[in-house]
């Protein structure tokens, strides 16, 4: 296999380069490019290789208002173990802790996960109950556009030619805020999600007043459920309703049989996964949960 290799410094060295490609592959974390090439999986095989890893900026976490942006070349390792993740938007960091294996946490990185574009990401769920917007830039400039806009299929983001992320910028989980994040697999590590829930919740006066569930391995992409979340607005905040909610999102998704589990399977799993969440993130808002 030839390739062309490029080592880009900077955000505008990078536009440059790859505005005089036609074909390419960007190289972060590489946990699943390097394996997809060197089983010749890509179709049709790159042409440039271009490594971003030496572009400044890009590995950083930092606060800005009620928002955190984390930079698309910050390891799930780095999300797992910052303390500003853990105490701002904790779900991302028990996401990124369920990715992989400590070697796999170690080199992928946030933007990697989210441009693979896995129906089954990890990450994807708690960005999407966070809600996430991404920084893309490309020929045209900067864009900020909302992280649910991106995907359009397995493997498929609606990211053109020489675009790329730069960063990706979530809100903070304030006070009266709870959120939650689980995952079903068919073992404790290195598994591919069966299913996976994360869920955000606002609570006044002992009802909802906004709410947040996105789901992975359901669907072509990751998904949120909107009608559910609309429902449950100024619904009150308990059990028979967050059972109400999750027997909804069964019978709103339509997932489909794979070598992981049976549509009817990951169906039950739905209406569990999602009422589990629900009642953590309520006990996460009112300080009754630890975060583990």
């Amino acid at each position: 296999m030839e390739f062309a290799y490029y080592n880009p410094k900077s955000i505008p060295d990078l536009i440059d380069t790859l505005s005089g490609l036609q074909s390419y592959a960007l190289l972060a974390g590489g946990t699943d490019l390097l394996v997809k090439m060197k089983e010749k999986l890509l179709r049709p095989m790159p042409q440039a290789v271009v490594d971003i890893n030496e572009i400044s900026g890009l590995k950083e976490i930092t606060e800005k208002e009620d928002y955190l942006c984390i930079g698309s070349l910050v390891s799930h390792s780095a999300i797992t173990d910052s303390p500003l993740i853990a105490d701002k938007a904790v779900i991302l960091a028990e996401a990124a802790g369920q990715v992989g294996s400590p070697q796999i946490r170690n080199m992928g990185t946030i933007g990697g996960n989210i441009c693979n574009a896995s129906p089954a990401a990890d990450t994807v769920p708690a960005l999407l109950a966070l809600a996430a917007t991404v920084e893309v830039y490309g020929p045209d400039g900067r864009q900020e556009m909302p992280l649910a806009e991106l995907f359009q299929g397995p493997g498929r983001t609606c990211l053109l030619a020489g675009q790329f992320i730069s960063q990706i910028k979530v809100q903070q989980i304030q006070l009266n805020e709870g959120a939650a994040f689980l995952k079903f697999g068919k073992r404790k590590a290195l598994a591919i999600s069966v299913i996976n829930c994360a869920a955000w919740l606002r609570i006044g006066d002992g009802l909802i007043e906004e709410a947040r569930i996105a789901l992975g391995s359901v669907a072509p992409t990751p998904v949120r459920l909107y009608d559910v979340e609309k429902w449950l607005l100024g619904k009150p905040a308990n059990d028979e309703v967050f059972a109400q909610a999750g027997l909804m999102a069964a019978q709103i998704l339509k997932p489909i049989d794979d070598v992981r589990s049976t549509a009817s399977y990951r169906t039950r799993l739905a209406r569990v996964i999602v009422f589990r969440s629900l009642v953590t993130a309520l006990e996460r808002s009112q300080g009754r949960c630890s975060c583990e």
